[in-house]
């Protein structure tokens, strides 16, 4: 398996890449091939004059997000189908709608993966309007605790671990499916991952301290020039209010100033996340979609 510093190395090319992208879609930024190092072994190849992450298993391979450099076209993609071979794995994940009409072919499915929540900074940074009123309840609720919002630093690692570990085991608690269990065991070892490279990763971060520890934090990054994406977000389910709260803060902290949009990611097929992300009224959906040979 490919080392920590190994796959950073990569990085460089991935942005440079990245830099000529106009339609950047949420996953393509480095943090997010990073966080799953541990389940994957990832390869990049120059295809086309796109760089074309590669995500392998035992099993096969697969895209792990749309070739990154520019527009998608359909000549890539089928040399990246070639490139796959007829593994059981093969696939393109991640495509947003609006790539798949050029990619319309007699020999692809496209079949829809996921929806992410896109909201209007200003609507969450203000809450404002009857629209928004439980949300400032929760937000007055988290405020009483006499919460500290402050910039991720080094010395905050520790006490992000331990809030993870805290919100892990309250919502196992609470459910009983398997695939949520493995999803949070996964998640687990990503965040530790991403959090103690955030620096390197080019990741923006926000803790929340009450009572002397990390009771919040988010992390994300510039998905677009109009876009800020919350890569992830974590909140002590014993402190009411908090996840409100850093939501809110996030969005009205300085740094996303230049940002219309602030994309919340997609609930994991979840009907518990998704009505917490309905909570905060989006201001539309994107739809994101996976693409396989027939």
């Amino acid at each position: 398996m490919i080392s920590t510093q190994d796959l950073l190395v990569h990085k460089p090319l991935f942005d440079s890449f990245l830099a000529r992208d106009e339609r950047r879609v949420s996953c393509c930024h480095f943090s997010s091939v990073f966080a799953w190092q541990d389940f994957f072994r990832f390869t990049f190849e120059v295809i086309h004059d796109r760089l074309c992450v590669f995500a392998h298993q035992p099993q096969g391979c697969f895209l792990y997000m749309p070739p990154v450099g520019g527009p998608l076209d359909l000549s890539t993609v089928e040399e990246c189908f070639k490139r796959m071979g007829k593994n059981s794995l093969a696939r393109l994940e991640n495509i947003c709608d609006n790539q798949l009409p050029g990619l319309v072919s007699k020999e692809y499915n496209s079949r829809h993966k996921a929806d992410e929540y896109i909201y209007r900074r200003q609507d969450i940074a203000g809450l404002r309007g009857n629209a928004y009123k439980s949300r400032r309840h929760d937000v007055n609720l988290a405020i009483k605790q006499h919460p500290i919002f402050e910039h991720y630093e080094d010395r905050h690692y520790q006490g992000c671990t331990a809030l993870y570990e805290r919100w892990a085991a309250h919502r196992a608690c609470c459910r009983d499916e398997n695939t949520y269990r493995a999803m949070l065991e996964d998640n687990r070892r990503g965040h530790a991952l991403v959090i103690a490279h955030a620096g390197a990763l080019g990741l923006i971060g926000r803790v929340v301290i009450v009572d002397g520890e990390v009771a919040a934090y988010t992390f994300g990054y510039p998905q677009n020039d109009r876009t800020f994406c919350v890569l992830f977000e974590v909140a002590d389910l014993a402190r009411p209010g908090l996840a409100s709260y850093i939501f809110n803060r996030l969005c009205a902290d300085e740094a996303l100033g230049p940002f219309e949009l602030v994309n919340a990611m997609d609930d994991f097929g979840m009907p518990g996340v998704a009505r917490a992300k309905e909570l905060f009224h989006p201001a539309f959906k994107v739809a994101l979609y996976t693409l396989t040979e027939i």
